[in-house]
């Protein structure tokens, strides 16, 4: 306690320097508390509501395809059975793992033969001289636009985030 002289010349003990810096941490414990809603943090990082219902989808029957993306960077993303349908070319495939849960976003240029991926997952292309998207099937380097290529049943597709042409 700190002491303090009042006008009269009585000496008057007053509380210590440390009261304001512990009511400044309480209120900042409380107000955190608050901001997260009471509730236990998460390290999830998803952008829908904590409310939205989600579930994966079902395992796909019948003849399947696979993918693998490689992102260049130690990570992947693997699905190991994609529907397949006849005709089905790298693009439906690319379009089957969007909607599949969980699933990919990606995004490309043009369409037929001028059918560019430009990236997958916010990894975009560098352009020349950097990284870019490449595709192989089954382990074979794509010679088409992927909106082009076709796909066998069982056939398995690579994407990878590297340089070269």
């Amino acid at each position: 306690m700190a002491q303090d002289q009042s006008s009269t010349g009585e000496v008057v003990e007053t509380p210590g320097g440390w009261v304001f810096p512990v009511l400044l941490a309480m209120l900042l414990v409380v107000g955190a508390w608050w901001v997260a809603g009471g509730r236990e943090m998460s390290s999830q990082t998803s952008d829908a509501p904590a409310s939205a219902e989600w579930s994966p989808a079902p395992l796909p029957q019948g003849q399947t395809v696979s993918l693998e993306i490689d992102f260049g960077n130690g990570a992947t993303k693997r699905f190991s059975a994609l529907n397949w349908h006849e005709g089905m070319t790298v693009a439906d495939l690319m379009h089957a793992a969007s909607e599949f849960r969980p699933g990919i976003r990606y995004s490309h240029l043009g369409e037929g033969a001028s059918g560019f991926l430009t990236s997958i997952d916010g990894f975009k292309g560098e352009g020349a001289g950097g990284r870019n998207w490449h595709y192989r099937v089954d382990n074979r380097h794509a010679e088409t636009s992927f909106s082009l290529q076709e796909i066998d049943e069982q056939a398995h597709v690579l994407w990878k985030f590297e340089s070269g042409d």
